[in-house]
């Protein structure tokens, strides 16, 4: 089954190496320039992924993933491929309802990582089950599920709170925010876990 995603972005040579990094024939990639077009492909299609950049003309790229949130349009799985790497602005975007936020320049074998997982197929297209945190989160943004993830690789354990399908709170180990998030996705043992229900932020 072919995976439908949508790139947005105003510098054309980043449209030239995402389509070089991500061409195989089971990810149709559609290209568009700004946030408005964007907005405007989803009048008429429907779409696996998004990947967008913040720093546009006109519209900026955390104003339309917030039109999009609060639009009629069924939203999937949304990844920030950004070179703004401020931690409140990742941190920000990802309580919004992000999926997951890649500073750029980012190595391709990252990029695959996340995409593919998030579409939940190996780098052969095959359906995985075995999958990386950046799918759950995904997953759990698309559902608008509340409750939390419960993270765990065998020397550090944590926990990712979501409301509304929103990242609230993230630990893992001895880290909290970004640098939490950091440490459990490049764990290679991680066992993820989800529990729903609701929750207080804080506790």
């Amino acid at each position: 089954m072919i995976r439908k995603a949508l790139l947005v972005d105003d510098d054309q040579d980043i449209h030239q190496f995402l389509l070089e990094v991500l061409n195989t024939p089971w990810i149709a990639i559609r290209s568009v320039h700004s946030a408005k077009e964007a907005l405007k492909q989803f009048e008429t299609l429907e779409f696996d992924l998004i990947i967008t950049d913040i720093a546009m003309p006109e519209m900026n790229g955390y104003d339309m993933i917030q039109a999009l949130e609060n639009s009629k349009f069924h939203v999937p799985p949304i990844v920030v491929l950004s070179s703004m790497s401020d931690t409140n602005l990742i941190m920000k975007c990802l309580s919004s309802g992000v999926s997951d936020y890649i500073i750029k320049p980012a190595e391709p074998k990252k990029i695959r990582k996340t995409i593919y997982g998030l579409l939940h197929l190996d780098e052969k297209g095959n359906p995985i089950t075995e999958r990386p945190l950046s799918s759950y989160m995904g997953e759990l943004t698309m559902m608008k599920s509340t409750g939390k993830l419960i993270l765990d690789d065998g020397k550090n354990s944590g926990e990712m709170h979501y409301d509304a399908g929103k990242l609230k709170k993230i630990q893992f180990g001895p880290f909290t925010g970004l640098e939490a998030l950091e440490a459990a996705k490049q764990s290679k043992f991680l066992q993820v876990t989800f529990v729903a229900g609701n929750f207080i932020v804080g506790q």
